[in-house]
Order: structure tokens, then sequence, then C-alpha cells
């Protein structure tokens, strides 16, 4: 397969972006596995996120605590409303404890998803780390240099030591 943007050849079919400009292959493999016709979107559902599963769940506990409260008011009422009242706090109540029960679930192990979109997924393709460059950790060098130490003056002339023989040699005509 070729890479549509700068027509480097690739080195394998299963090669998610171009090796030379980083271009992102997926979608081209599918183009050419289905003649060229873009796929159907596959329609996937949206998983609730944490903080509409603890909104639904806070609702349903208040609603049901609420009904099983109005519900007691009628306790005392004679023949079969009282039957029907005790029924009533009795699901509501129920429906309550499952609120706060879904309420806790949602609030300790939920974890809210990050949706994949195609815009999400070229974001940032490899070699992009090289172009956004953060600033850095440090501030600049902002020190001067030591004034009062002494500069080292000719080292360009630095000669190297002679040899031994010539040293004796010197000592020796004087």
């Amino acid at each position: 397969m070729y890479c549509p943007k700068c027509s480097q050849q690739q080195s394998a079919e299963g090669v998610r972006y171009c090796s030379k400009c980083g271009f992102t292959l997926a979608g081209v493999a599918q183009l050419i596995d289905s003649n060229g016709a873009l796929p159907e979107p596959v329609s996937v559902s949206k998983p609730a996120s944490r903080n509409r599963m603890m909104l639904e769940s806070s609702i349903l506990m208040v609603i049901g605590w609420l009904i099983t409260l109005k519900a007691m008011f009628w306790f005392d009422a004679h023949g079969p409303f009282e039957g029907i009242a005790k029924i009533t706090a009795l699901v509501f109540a129920i429906l309550g404890l499952i609120g706060l029960l879904r309420f806790l679930y949602a609030f300790l192990f939920v974890k809210d998803v990050v949706q994949v979109t195609p815009e999400n997924l070229n974001a940032h393709r490899p070699g992009d780390f090289l172009k956004e460059r953060p600033a850095a950790a440090l501030p600049e060098h902002q020190s001067a240099g030591i004034s009062d130490y002494p500069i080292r003056s000719r080292t360009k002339e630095i000669v190297p030591r002679s040899s031994v023989t010539e040293n004796t040699t010197k000592l020796l005509d004087q």
C-alpha cells in the first residue's frame, strides 16, 4: 500500500500511520477493502456517564422516598386505602433504596468515558510531540561570571614538556 499523501510505500499492510509523513492509514485500508465506498457508521450506544447516572439515581431516590412519606399518611385510613397505602409505601421505599444503591455505585465505581471520534484520532499523530515543545522547566541562566577570578593569560602558548634527555643535556651543559 502507498500513502495517499506522500506516496511512500508502506512496509506492511497492518501499518496504522505512514512512516514518512505520519498520515493515518486506518481509514485508507477500509476504503481499499470496500472498493472506495465509505462504510456505514456503526451506532454504538453511549455508556452512561458518572454525573448522569448519579443525577438519575438521586432523582429516583428522592421521588421514591417522598411518595413513601406521602403514602405513610394513609396508614390510618380504614378500608382498602390502608392496604394500598402500605403496599405503595413498601414499593416506593424499595425504589428509593435502589436509587441510593445506584447512586453509591456510580459514585464509587463508574468512571467517565472519553468518546473516541475521528477528530480525537487525528488530533495527535506520531511526530507531533516534536512540534509542540513545552516551555522550559527552569528559567534562563541569569547569573553573571565571577569577576574576581583571575583570568588565565596566554593559553595558546602552552608548550608541551620537553623530554628527560633534553632537560638532562641542558643541565650538563651549564
